[in-house]
């Protein structure tokens, strides 16, 4: 998004709009995908030689499921963006594209869940849990921690 400087009033000035998802760069992430537009609402002022942008972003993604890899739909919202753009006089735009794109995958959660329902997969099979059993045997011998029981210290 670029803001032309000589248009903000003193007081400052609302945005409200769309950028296309494609300024998320989804092809470089493995667990992000499919990015609508991004929606934001945002309050620009001149501050000095600054301009200090505030406001909102949202973003309906799909995030791949931590537990059972799945991808799910989704939007990563933004509610505290805030930065301060050096805007020098002379200056006739700024571009905060890059801004935005950080602030948002700051805000992806680092271990999506698709629903607090999931199951998750089989540590031994990778069978996906939330569709049935595991058709693997479960083997009810000692576990792999077994042998620090009998540690003596």
């Amino acid at each position: 998004m670029n803001i032309l400087v000589a248009r903000i009033p003193e007081e400052g000035s609302n945005y409200e709009g769309d950028d296309p998802g494609d300024i998320l760069h989804a092809e470089q992430e493995q667990f992000l995908r499919n990015p609508g537009d991004v929606h934001y609402k945002l309050y620009v002022q001149r501050v000095s030689d600054e301009l200090v942008v505030r406001g909102e972003l949202n973003v309906d993604v799909e995030l791949q499921c931590a537990r059972c890899s799945e991808f799910f739909s989704t939007t990563v919202g933004v509610s505290d963006f805030l930065r301060a753009c050096p805007a020098p006089e002379g200056t006739d735009s700024v571009d905060i594209t890059e801004d935005f794109r950080e602030e948002i995958l700051l805000h992806v959660p680092s271990f999506p869940v698709c629903s607090e329902e999931c199951k998750g997969v089989c540590a031994q099979c990778g069978a996906d849990l939330n569709k049935g059993a595991c058709a693997c045997e479960k083997d009810e011998g000692p576990s792999a921690w077994s042998a620090l029981d009998g540690l003596n210290l």
